[in-house]
């Protein structure tokens, strides 16, 4: 193949990949199918790395497919798959659009701060904690660029168009509500994305050499990669145009030294050589050398770690073990204890497990999920959780557990959904509207899918909520529904470990007309 190809096929790749991830973190019609979804994200690094130790082999396939991409061609999937690497291809390909080139100059490796990033995340791991695989994990930081930022200006252009095609009569269009935004979050989001950015237009690829943990790993892998890019220095006449072109800094046109931790496989080097100097071989070609450098300790070190991290995930151990609830929780810090997802089994597990890339979120029907601050402590900002002020958790729904790409979530059917105790009702009578305002209500008992809620009497005709919780399984309609504020009257408390609700009682309906013998007419 003509290497003038090289970049092209790797830009068509890179379209290929990060649209369809686009569209499905943008879309808020619920219209793509979970399996389509399963499967543009079989090729996610870390999400799949840390969904293949729950045990969810069926990613074992896209996990080995990157593995072998990169033993291969080095860190291509940095430049083709990766959706952030994309984006800061964009911004940088934007930029020179716009004003004059900007030309890069070689600079060494940040080696110490990257790899120790990468060994900081796998100690975190293992104490089981996923705050800096949230911060600095780049699937995480793409979906939640468009979950917060990108969903409101696509669900505000809908809704105005919506409105205007109304007052012509034309209602193909309809509004769609926002629920899941939140202002912090959406400041954090557009403070990462501002620094993304920044790094970008000052620095190219600095990010994915710095400070992400894939980047780290596959970096490790890539130097040890059977085709890598090589220099002729017989054709080579030292003009620097590879240099100059190299977004991740790792080519030294002057000693004719690649950096192959940092290359990114881009191919601009090759795309702007005038002398056609640079070639893309196998090693047994492109190297010189006798054998390959020696490998290090510290990489032996990091590897070993990182596989520590999935025996963390499947051997019982301290990080990993469920929750006990605690045996009094008082009445305010109980509103705080974040309620997770059906199918994450435990806030514990859950926590360790999931890498805050918000796709449940953006995914969500009723948007009753939503990024949390600080309820999963510093361990797990950006988190989802049960949002019941903003909806309720759909008891016919299982979508959230169907599209988790790291099996935080595991995948659950609808049947057995039914069943899963998230939580628990507690009745505040104090603050009950039939009790401060002597008024009917049964809101939460008319929203609630099981009838653990129902109304009995209390004085006179009025009717107060009952709760039974054995039948409860925590979905949160009570709570969206009660009317009273500040504070809900009635509101859920989080099981730390998931508990199996009973099956409510089908209760047979009196038919008035069953015993007589003729038509009462």
């Amino acid at each position: 193949m003509p290497l003038e190809y090289l970049k092209k096929i790797r830009v068509a790749l890179a379209l290929l990949f990060i649209i369809p991830v686009s569209v499905i973190f943008l879309d808020f019609t619920g219209s793509i199918p979970p399996s389509w979804i399963t499967g543009f994200f079989a090729l996610q690094l870390l999400p799949n790395l840390t969904r293949l130790f729950t045990g969810l082999t069926m990613t074992a396939i896209g996990l080995v497919a990157v593995l072998i991409l990169t033993f291969l061609f080095g860190r291509v999937y940095c430049s083709t798959i990766c959706p952030l690497g994309t984006l800061q291809d964009a911004v940088i390909h934007l930029s020179r659009r716009i004003r004059r080139k900007k030309w890069y100059r070689y600079k060494p490796a940040p080696l110490l701060i990257h790899y120790g990033i990468l060994a900081v995340s796998v100690a975190a791991g293992l104490a089981g904690s996923m705050a800096l695989i949230d911060l600095f994990e780049p699937f995480s930081n793409f979906g939640r660029i468009l979950t917060n930022l990108g969903d409101p200006i696509i669900v505000s252009v809908n809704n105005a168009a919506a409105f205007i095609l109304g007052r012509f009569g034309i209602f193909v269009l309809y509004r769609v509500p926002l629920l899941h935004l939140q202002l912090v979050v959406f400041l954090y989001t557009l403070a990462f994305l501002g620094f993304i950015v920044y790094l970008s237009l000052a620095h190219g690829r600095l990010f994915c050499n710095m400070l992400c943990p894939a980047g780290a790993l596959l970096g490790i892998l890539s130097r040890f990669s059977l085709f890598k890019i090589g220099i002729v220095e017989e054709r080579c006449t030292d003009c620097g145009f590879c240099e100059m072109v190299c977004k991740a800094n790792c080519i030294q046109s002057d000693t004719k030294k690649i950096d192959f931790h940092a290359c990114v496989g881009c191919f601009n080097c090759i795309d702007a050589c005038p002398t056609v100097a640079l070639k893309f071989e196998g090693l047994w070609k492109n190297q010189p050398e006798a054998k390959p450098a020696a490998v290090d300790m510290p990489r032996r070190a990091f590897l070993g770690a990182l596989l520590a991290t999935g025996s963390s995930v499947i051997l019982p151990g301290e990080g990993n073990a469920p929750e006990v609830p605690p045996a009094a929780v008082s009445f305010d810090d109980s509103r705080w204890m974040p309620v997770t997802p059906p199918g994450s089994q435990n806030r514990s597990r859950f926590s360790n497990l999931c890498t805050a890339c918000q796709l449940c979120v953006s995914a969500c029907p009723t948007q009753v999920l939503a990024p949390a601050l600080f309820e999963y402590d510093l361990a797990g900002v950006m988190q989802p959780k049960m949002n019941y002020a903003a909806n309720y958790c759909n008891y016919e729904c299982v979508l959230c557990s169907q599209v988790c790409p790291t099996g935080a979530i595991l995948p659950v059917d609808i049947s057995a959904k039914k069943e899963i105790q998230l939580g628990k009702a507690v009745f505040v009578k104090e603050d009950c509207i039939v009790i401060t305002k002597k008024k009917d209500c049964g809101a939460c008992s008319e929203h609630c899918p099981t009838k653990a809620v129902k109304m009995v009497p209390h004085e006179g005709k009025l009717l107060l909520p009952e709760l039974n919780n054995d039948i409860c399984v925590g979905c949160g309609a009570c709570e969206h529904a009660c009317p009273t504020t500040p504070r809900r009257a009635i509101y859920i408390v989080a099981n730390p470990v998931h508990l199996k609700a009973q099956k409510p009682k089908v209760e047979k309906l009196e038919n008035p007309l069953e015993n007589q013998k003729d038509f009462p007419f």
